[in-house]
């Protein structure tokens, strides 16, 4: 049996067509940042006239702010630490996940650096998920911090780290990863074989644990 085309798909089912919307914004944002999204691409790419884009999103930002909204679900659905492990197999576990969390979706990496280089946070995201220094009490964000919170106080407790902001760790460990990923100063995303991401996610793992190492007496 053929899969259905692109075009029957819209014709059948609107909501495909705002998950086409949706898929084919994350590509282009991946190509380089949120400046690469225009609702021409879009709709030239999902088959459609742009205005046909609006039947679904009321602008550009709105689309922006979708993604952000399913970029935060995605987190607490993919990052949730497992409080079940002993701190130190639980903050590289965390660690590694963020490497390849962000590297499988490296429009999220885009989204999340043009929000931190934008003084006051970057409009569509700001109107999506709040402002940044705030985004730790959106419930899934929130969901993922006091799990992680959890983990490091069992880490000081038992000697194992010492005590440090849950929201300055996660801040350091993102900005780590981001930077290692999409970094600004080229037109396009590293390539990454699975032998650096490996290397990567080591790296991020051992940044993690030496940021919550007890200082030495």
């Amino acid at each position: 049996m053929t899969a259905p085309s692109r075009r029957r798909l819209r014709q059948e089912d609107p909501a495909s067509t705002r998950e086409l919307i949706l898929a084919e914004a994350m590509r282009l944002i991946a190509r380089g940042g949120v400046e690469e999204l225009r609702i021409k691409d879009v709709a030239d790419a999902v088959g459609i006239q742009p205005p046909s884009v609006y039947k679904h999103f009321a602008s550009r930002d709105a689309i922006i702010g979708t993604l952000a909204r399913q970029m935060v679900e995605d987190i607490a659905r993919f990052l949730l630490p497992d409080v079940d492990l002993e701190p130190v197999p639980a903050v590289e576990q965390w660690a590694r996940g963020v490497v390849w969390f962000f590297a499988t979706r490296p429009a999220y990496a885009y989204m999340l650096l043009r929000d931190l280089a934008t003084p006051g946070g970057y409009e569509a995201i700001v109107a999506a998920l709040g402002p940044a220094q705030e985004t730790y009490k959106v419930a899934p964000i929130k969901a993922v911090h006091d799990k992680l919170e959890r983990i490091l106080q069992k880490g000081v407790a038992l000697g194992l780290f010492r005590a440090m902001d849950t929201g300055v760790f996660t801040a350091m460990i993102y900005g780590a990863v981001l930077s290692a990923l999409v970094w600004p100063y080229t037109p396009q995303p590293p390539v990454r074989t699975a032998a650096q991401l490996d290397a990567l996610q080591a790296d991020m793992a051992a940044t993690a644990l030496r940021l919550l190492e007890p200082a030495r007496s």
